[in-house]
């Protein structure tokens, strides 16, 4: 019954791309899939330097790729990689190639598209290193930095150490559903009143710590005036039925002789301190 079946048929039922090119590397074969993946049919890619130069638009990317691929294929290597395409339609795809070289110094070429499985990965990333309801740091991506910048160039290094004042109220009287949104508008006024490069993170229920590089006393006190301010100032301008403040404290690490989860302990005892005052 085999026989019955023409080779290109198989070729073009596999459940992968499938490319041949010759040894001047000229494509001479590409199965239906791959054209289904890329857009690109025959007609449209003769040759390999043709297909980096449509897969790759931007010259650096497409000479860091190309570079690697010659290096392992003029070494009779096989060549694993996943890479991000630009399609004939212009969209972008995440495919993993696998180069093969076969009899005749041919190369066969596999191609899958593997952009689903790339954004799934990203997105468990993300969500390893981002409370999912104000999608600011959580404490794992925020203790991490605090790692990484320990011992920097970055000094002074300040923490600042956030807790809001009435969440556990408005959870009990007016429920969670209105606690969420209290935690959010938090999120948002401490989003828009830092750097980029600065990290704020949700820590825990009700608390959120900020790592502000390259950041002193007095200018990490005024950032905490701003912080109460525009807290007071949503409060007043808006329904909410519970007083909306948070309580801040802050340390700063003016060398790197002063470990950073210290600041951060500082930090929090002068939270609970500015906190018991009201």
């Amino acid at each position: 019954m085999l026989k019955d079946l023409s080779l290109e048929t198989i070729l073009n039922n596999l459940t992968m791309g499938i490319a041949i090119l010759d040894e001047e590397r000229n494509f001479i074969y590409i199965n239906d899939l791959t054209t289904k993946i890329t857009g690109y049919s025959l007609s449209d890619i003769e040759n390999l330097e043709g297909w980096f130069n449509a897969a790759f638009p931007d010259p650096k990317k497409r000479n860091e790729i190309y570079t690697a691929f010659k290096e392992k294929v003029a070494s009779r290597e096989h060549y694993n990689r996943v890479s991000e395409i630009s399609t004939k339609s212009g969209e972008k795809k995440f495919v993993e190639f696998r180069v093969n070289p076969i009899e005749d110094n041919y190369l066969l070429v596999n191609l899958v598209d593997v952009s689903r499985r790339v954004e799934r990965e990203k997105e468990i990333k993300y969500l390893s290193y981002h409370d999912s309801l104000t999608e600011l740091y959580n404490r794992r991506y925020f203790e991490n930095e605090m790692e990484r910048l320990n011992g920097s160039r970055r000094y002074p290094i300040s923490i600042i150490i956030g807790d809001l004042d009435n969440l556990k109220i408005v959870n009990d009287n007016h429920g969670h559903l209105l606690g969420d949104e209290y935690l959010k508008k938090s999120a948002d006024i401490l989003s828009d009143l830092l750097r980029a490069e600065d990290i704020i993170a949700r820590i825990g229920g009700d608390e959120f710590a900020i790592l502000l590089p390259e950041t002193g006393t007095e200018e990490t006190s005024q950032i905490c005036r701003r912080i109460i301010k525009e807290f007071k100032k949503y409060n007043s301008a808006n329904d909410f039925p519970v007083d909306f403040e948070i309580s801040l404290g802050y340390a700063t690490a003016k060398t790197n002789n002063k470990g950073l989860f210290e600041v951060y302990n500082q930090a929090d005892k002068n939270m609970y301190k500015n906190k018991g005052r009201k």
